[in-house]
């Protein structure tokens, strides 16, 4: 009995490839190949047994692959009746003939396809699997991401065409408005959609398109830390719940080693060298870091080491340091600014300052306190892995109280 399969022309490749069936009479002659006028990524082809496009639940090439599988149905139901009608005549069709029992939709279907942003921001993805970290490539398919739920509110695929200022601006409202993202988001959604689309054009699958005007206003978050005082009061916290204890502890093992959360939930005991802690980051894997082990940190590290302190996620964390902060009263008023609607004045409103406390104040709580401390620079960057002083030094909070001490020491007018 014939059979009929479907392959991809070139199932490796990064651009869409044409789809071909092999059409194999079984009687000792030879298959042939018959293109079925198609094309598709080759990611959104499942090469196994289904032999199929790919129709995920979500997607803006879910509609246009499954009409490719029922062109696909269509042409081998066509192929093996057409097959059985000749042997029944008494005899076999040449390749010819076969080919052109599918020519009428071959035809139809033969316009080349061209290329769209979010299946080439897929193939995209996965060559940034071969050369960038885990979470590079999380936040841009994160950006991906929001581009594939904006064109499905719009019920039509997305075109390199559409990405007009005026796409980009309902696009940034969508994110701020509907999705909720800080403005930074917003501002860093668009610098990853311009890294694409500058990679789409180097490689031939869209003019190069003006991205004038495609930032999002924002302000630089301040850099909130504790002070030594709130320090203390967090540190002095007592009869909290399980899972508050556990992210106090985890928030402090941070608070007094500056690493990032990343790298602390990855601590490992061969990190541990007695005096410091050596590790390599995960954000900057050519720099190793060197960590003064104070007795506060070694009473964490080692409940760490006995798995009394349990990692938690991220957003987990963020969540519940926040309520630890409220219970140890860490609410002065401090200043949060924001845009709306991207209007020219920003908008700005007095918050807790537990509600400003994340993962990442913990970092900068040890760079601001380490160098209130007149610990040298190059000693907390060698802690903390940065190596242009600017970045470290834009951890530094210059309290008023700090402002105050250190004005008044060099003055002399401590009396």
């Amino acid at each position: 009995m014939a059979t009929v399969s479907f392959h991809l022309k070139e199932p490796n490749g990064e651009k869409p490839t044409a789809i071909f069936i092999w059409f194999n009479p079984q009687n000792g002659g030879g298959r042939v190949r018959i293109y079925t006028g198609d094309k598709i990524q080759p990611d959104q082809w499942d090469g196994g047994d289904e032999q199929r496009a790919k129709t995920p639940k979500r997607g803006a090439e879910t509609d246009r692959n499954r009409t490719i599988n029922a062109n696909n149905e269509r042409m081998k139901k066509r192929l093996l009746d057409y097959w059985q009608e000749c042997r029944a005549a008494g005899w076999l069709p040449t390749a010819e003939q076969l080919r052109a029992v599918v020519e009428p939709e071959n035809t139809a279907a033969s316009a080349p396809v061209r290329p769209q942003p979010l299946s080439d921001f897929v193939t995209y993805l996965d060559r940034m699997t071969k050369k960038n970290t885990a979470n590079t490539v999380k936040s841009h398919r994160t950006t991906y991401n929001h581009l594939v739920a904006f064109a499905e509110q719009s019920h039509r695929p997305l075109e390199y065409a559409d990405l007009t200022l005026e796409w980009k601006d309902r696009f940034g409202a969508y994110l701020a408005e509907e999705k909720k993202l800080a403005d930074g988001s917003v501002n860093k959604q668009f610098k990853i959609l311009k890294e694409f689309l500058a990679d789409a054009a180097d490689r031939g699958f869209t003019p190069r398109i003006d991205v004038r005007g495609w930032g999002w206003k924002f302000v630089e978050p301040a850099v909130v830390s504790l002070t030594s005082q709130e320090l203390s009061q967090l540190e002095a916290l007592t009869d909290l719940p399980p899972s508050l204890e556990n992210a106090r502890g985890l928030w402090l093992l941070m608070a007094y080693t500056g690493l990032r959360y990343s790298d602390a939930m990855s601590l490992r005991k061969e990190h541990d060298k007695g005096d410091v802690l050596q590790l390599v980051p995960k954000k900057t894997t050519d720099i190793a870091v060197e960590v003064y082990v104070r007795k506060c940190t070694r009473q964490l590290l080692d409940k760490w080491w006995r798995g009394e302190l349990r990692p938690i996620t991220n957003p987990k964390l963020n969540e519940y340091i926040k309520r630890v902060c409220e219970r140890a009263s860490i609410n002065d008023l401090t200043e949060k600014i924001t845009y709306y609607r991207q209007t020219s004045q920003p908008k700005k409103i007095a918050v807790p300052k537990y509600q400003l406390i994340s993962c990442h104040t913990a970092r900068r709580t040890f760079t601001t306190l380490s160098l209130a401390q007149n610990i040298p620079l190059e000693v907390v960057m060698q802690a903390t892995g940065h190596v242009n002083t600017k970045t470290t030094l834009r951890y530094n909070q210059n309290t008023t109280a700090r402002q105050i001490e250190a004005s008044r020491k060099a003055w002399a007018e401590n009396d």
